[in-house]
């Protein structure tokens, strides 16, 4: 197998990119760095027989710097279009920061039209999937680039292993995983644990998104299975071997995860408690301190809607 692949992964090229003028406006969660690695990758490692995939754009900071890559290659792409999947819709913790100029915007809104304005002018082949990603899921055909920023809840983890990793090709793809590091996402660490020396880990981002590399046939039974009916014992299993292969606020994060699990297991008093934990610990890490503290407001009002552990935890997510 050539090591080219990975050699040039190895060099993290896109630590030294400067992003193209014109997409540094769009409206985003992602940083500067996170763009970066997108646009190097698609202008620079994608190759023309395989598809990127953008999923969970939101209103396209992903999508311009995938799409602006593919522009600047080299030579003209002749490979499928960038294909990028969202809802579409406006969820509560995006209104005062992205949608505060518009008083007529609700909670539930679309979105599209504004997405459609930021990602238009590439005259790059692109297709654009409104929905639910579960329900609408790949049309074949291999992947080079799976760039995930959607996998908010046990259900959408499950389906995006059914659905998109089988067209991961060993040797070539690449994962970037957008939430490895947010914390309350523990179907995350699970799954890149249970694929074991499938994976390499190429890079992670300050604060945002990690980069993994297939190097080797991903554990069908995972793909076909999933991780949301694991026996609880596993999953704090799995995570706990995550947090102990980690450092820094990324272990903060994991620590995170964990307590998700514990809050799905023991309710909202033994999360609260296990919560003020992780803050103590990580006091010097003000990014961890601060989801903390956004997570605690979130689970003293969420019993009011639900009074369902798994049911509450991913109304929080929302």
């Amino acid at each position: 197998m050539s090591t080219a692949p990975l050699d040039h992964l190895l060099r993290r090229p896109w630590r030294d990119e400067r992003l193209p003028f014109g997409i540094t406006g769009v409206p985003t969660m992602l940083s500067k760095h996170e763009r970066r690695l997108l646009y190097s990758l698609a202008r620079d490692y994608v190759t023309g027989d395989a598809a990127i995939v953008d999923a969970g754009c939101f209103l396209g900071g992903s999508t311009t710097a995938l799409l602006s890559g593919v522009r600047d290659r080299r030579t003209r792409w002749k490979g499928p279009p960038v294909a990028s999947y969202d809802l579409f819709r406006v969820e509560p913790y995006t209104m005062q920061k992205f949608f505060a100029d518009d008083s007529a915007v609700r909670v539930g809104d679309s979105f599209r039209s504004r997405f459609d304005r930021y990602v238009g002018g590439f005259d790059v082949p692109h297709v654009v999937h409104e929905g639910d990603i579960t329900e609408i899921g790949w049309s074949g055909g291999p992947i080079d680039i799976l760039f995930l920023d959607v996998l908010k809840t046990w259900e959408i983890n499950d389906a995006v292993l059914r659905d998109f990793f089988p067209f991961l090709r060993p040797g070539r793809s690449v994962i970037v995983h957008q939430d490895f590091g947010c914390g309350w996402t523990p179907w995350i660490p699970i799954t890149v644990e249970l694929m074991g020396d499938s994976l390499r880990l190429v890079d992670g981002i300050e604060w945002g998104s990690h980069v993994f590399f297939v190097q080797g046939e991903i554990p069908a039974k995972l793909i076909e299975s999933g991780i949301s009916g694991l026996e609880e014992e596993t999953k704090f299993a799995l995570v706990e071997r995550a947090i102990a292969r980690s450092e820094g606020w990324v272990r903060g994060m994991h620590e995170i995860s964990r307590t998700e699990l514990i809050f799905e297991r023991d309710g909202l008093d033994a999360a609260l408690r296990d919560l003020e934990r992780i803050g103590e610990l990580y006091a010097g890490y003000e990014l961890v301190v601060a989801l903390i503290d956004h997570i605690v407001r979130g689970l003293r009002t969420a019993g009011q809607y639900d009074e369902t552990p798994r049911r509450r935890s991913s109304l929080l997510r929302a």
